[in-house]
């Protein structure tokens, strides 16, 4: 296919598609002129890979550009996984002005489970700095059902787990590593919503628009 084709099969415009193209996220075509490239069905693959983990995944355009050349690298040869991690919200330094107790609580958290995350990773970090800044705005029930949390993550990851044991081939594999990662979360915020709408324990419009005094905000 040419590239216009590839336009309006990707759904993306031929200006877009060159920028991928010179920004290394997707290869060029192979040329039959000195003008003209045509396309396959790998470039509509990889292009909806990268408009899922730009749009969805909320990558960077150098995120993303690091996880194609490790896809079309040796697998193995790279962590994946971390690549497509988002910018934690605390640093690996963040427990330093930590509440200690909270630090110890999710210390014993992660040996209770198993989990072998050390106390400078983090996402070690980010879980003390919300449970540290839920219990500072009085949200203490939230952090007090840090098990249970813990429990609806750990099925989570074991899912995650068996879909990537489940993959045929190491390429395959790779991809949906990267694709799970990045998604994963999104798909689970968004059945969390679409959970609590339907129990019937979303606020109501009125708690919604009310202030702490009571006036509509």
């Amino acid at each position: 296919m040419r590239i216009a084709e590839l336009s309006r099969v990707g759904g993306v415009s031929t200006a877009t598609i060159k920028y991928y193209i010179r920004e290394g996220l997707l290869p060029s075509g192979r040329l039959t002129s000195s003008n003209q490239a045509r396309y396959t069905e790998d470039h509509v693959h990889r292009l909806r890979l990268i408009r899922a983990l730009l749009d969805l995944g909320g990558l960077t355009i150098s995120s993303i550009r690091d996880i194609v050349t490790a896809l079309d690298s040796p697998v193995g040869s790279v962590d994946l996984r971390a690549m497509v991690a988002k910018e934690p919200h605390a640093g690996p330094l963040a427990t330093i002005a930590a509440d200690p107790r909270t630090i110890e609580k999710v210390r014993s958290l992660t040996e209770q489970r198993g989990w072998t995350a050390p106390a400078d990773s983090p996402e070690f970090a980010t879980v003390v700095e919300v449970l540290d800044t839920l219990r500072e705005l009085g949200q203490d029930r939230f952090a007090d059902r840090l098990d249970d949390y813990a429990e609806a993550a750990q099925r989570a990851a074991a899912i995650d787990d068996e879909i990537l044991g489940a993959c045929d081939g190491d390429g395959n594999r790779a991809e949906s590593l990267v694709v799970g990662a990045a998604l994963g979360d999104v798909l689970l915020s968004a059945l969390r919503g679409l959970a609590r709408n339907g129990s019937g324990t979303a606020p109501s419009p009125a708690l919604v628009t009310a202030g702490r005094n009571g006036a509509e905000t």
